[in-house]
């Protein structure tokens, strides 16, 4: 009589194959940079079907980025580096002006109104995915689309 064995390790190419929807941005925009300054803060929101982390982004209008947050604690807000910022399935992740954001420091030229330029947001699972960031104007409000918020 033969035995039949499983052999569970024939399925990891299938699971290999299976592949996930991209993370879902949304509402991507910064503020036109009244007076030439130099740095400027990039919102949007951010959902995946499984859970990531964004761990980078990269832009040809600046020549550094970094992912921040606001934090305050004795009523002083300040901006803290972070390494990655998680995004849990299915659950829309908020970047905003009181905190988290990508910082674009030393801009290749000012951002106007109007204008758009692309951004590159690297996840740790999903890879690389290009963006378009909307420049709005300082007193504007930021757009918004009703991700589930």
């Amino acid at each position: 009589m033969r035995r039949l064995v499983f052999a569970p390790f024939l399925l990891f190419p299938l699971a290999a194959c299976v592949q996930t929807a991209p993370p879902e941005v949304k509402d991507v925009w910064t503020r036109d940079t009244v007076g030439g300054s130099a740095n400027a803060a990039v919102f949007m929101t951010i959902r995946s079907q499984t859970p990531d982390r964004l761990i980078a982004a990269s832009t040809p209008v600046a020549k550094k980025t970094d992912l921040m947050t606001m934090a305050g604690g004795s009523g002083a807000m300040e901006m803290k580096y972070v390494n990655g910022i998680d995004i849990p399935a299915n659950e829309p992740v908020s970047l905003n002006p009181g905190g988290l954001h990508v910082w674009l420091a030393d801009l290749n030229q000012p951002l106007r109104a109007g204008q758009r330029f692309p951004i590159t947001l690297r996840f740790e699972k999903a890879g690389e995915r290009q963006v378009i960031v909307t420049i709005i104007k300082p007193a504007a409000a930021p757009p918004v689309s009703g991700m589930g918020m």
